[in-house]
């Protein structure tokens, strides 16, 4: 295992124990909301029910003034703390259109939409930090030290919540999933009602789907979500000294066909698409990269034009394969007496030491 490779596994063990920490977050967040909305759905049994069942045509007469005002004042509450999403929220006219079915309907939505405006805080903070730690990772592979980049640059945010996969981000994708969970539990609860359920039953029912959707999606989110990140973060600071790249995938059990076959091919870093022929190619998919280059020394002849001069310069003092990793240091810091073949020695010590870090070293 290279260097390079078992940093990626720390960046993935890290990652994992966020992950853990946000899918606890966001379970204990969504519990309080079904309580909420348990509630409301036991006022409506109370106030318009007889021996806990609510006849269908009583929920056809028109919303109270006083559930039409709780309504409204949960929406602005929502446009409040989420001004962003105001436009997610139902025209004002229409609320007074409702009857007491559709009043309760929007209450199942507008839980829904309190749960997705969570969740989109917590996953682009989730996604922001293991961006940083991803580029970070990088950047240190390549000798410029730890944490290089700040969780405000520019750099660092340019991977959250981008358009990767059909012209989505994950903002679109969290409200979709929303929307169409909506409209089950809202069946689900017309359904209810018409059948004559008990209050028991029907909450029964709507918690089955609530929690199980909503957490299935959300958690799907988060590990594709950051595969994604993770591999396009590591990947920016070998986009200048590296032209080729194949993937890693986790090799057990669990790993789909897709990923197995995938890991043969060598691909351009400049023609990666994640989806297509860079992670992640599936939902929950746990694949890596890993650099690949033909020619070590030809690589490092090319480093050095880049970064320090003309090989040849070292020539006669040193050849690029016969300077080892771990007897230079990788610094651009010789005092000027050294003159061009010391720093030029230098370039080729920080393109060896990069050579051993990626696994490109037998030895």
């Amino acid at each position: 295992m290279s260097y390079w490779t078992d940093r990626q596994e720390q960046l993935k063990k890290t990652a994992e124990k966020d992950e853990t920490k946000l899918k606890r977050r966001l379970s204990d967040f969504y519990d309080k909301e079904f309580k909420r909305l348990e509630k409301e759905i036991a006022a409506y049994y109370q106030q318009y029910g007889e021996d806990n069942v609510i006849s269908y045509r009583n929920l056809l007469q028109s919303l109270s003034d006083e559930d039409r005002r709780l309504l409204m004042e949960r929406m602005d509450e929502f446009v409040a703390k989420y001004p962003q999403y105001s436009n997610l929220m139902p025209v004002r006219e229409s609320i007074y259109k409702l009857d007491r079915l559709q009043g309760l309907q929007y209450s199942v939505y507008m839980t829904e939409a309190e749960i997705a405006g969570f969740t989109n805080e917590q996953m682009t903070e989730y996604l922001t930090k293991l961006s940083q730690k991803g580029i970070n990772y990088g950047m240190e592979t390549l000798g410029f030290g730890k944490n290089f980049y700040s969780i405000n640059s520019d750099v660092v945010k340019q991977f959250v919540d981008v358009h990767w996969l059909n012209e989505e981000n994950f903002s679109t994708r969290i409200w979709n999933d929303t929307k169409k969970l909506a409209q089950y539990l809202n069946q689900d609860l017309a359904q209810g009602f018409a059948r004559g359920d008990s209050y028991d039953k029907l909450v029964r029912n709507l918690r089955q789907r609530f929690g199980r959707v909503n957490r299935k999606d959300a958690y799907r989110l988060i590990y594709t979500e950051g595969t994604f990140v993770m591999a396009e973060s590591t990947m920016q600071p070998f986009k200048e000294d590296f032209t080729k790249y194949r993937t890693s995938p986790v090799l057990d059990g669990k790993t789909c066909s897709i990923c197995r076959n995938m890991r043969h091919e060598v691909f351009e870093i400049s023609e990666r698409q994640p989806g297509v022929n860079f992670p992640p190619f599936h939902p929950w998919c746990r694949d890596s990269w890993e650099i690949v280059v033909d020619d070590w020394d030809a690589w490092i002849d090319e480093y050095v034009r880049k970064h320090g001069g003309n090989p040849n310069a070292a020539s006669d003092v040193q050849k690029p394969s016969e300077v080892r990793w771990n007897k230079i240091q990788p610094k651009n810091r010789l005092p000027s007496a050294v003159g061009a073949v010391g720093t030029v020695l230098t370039v080729l010590g920080a393109a060896e030491l990069i050579k051993y870090l990626l696994g490109g070293d037998e030895e």
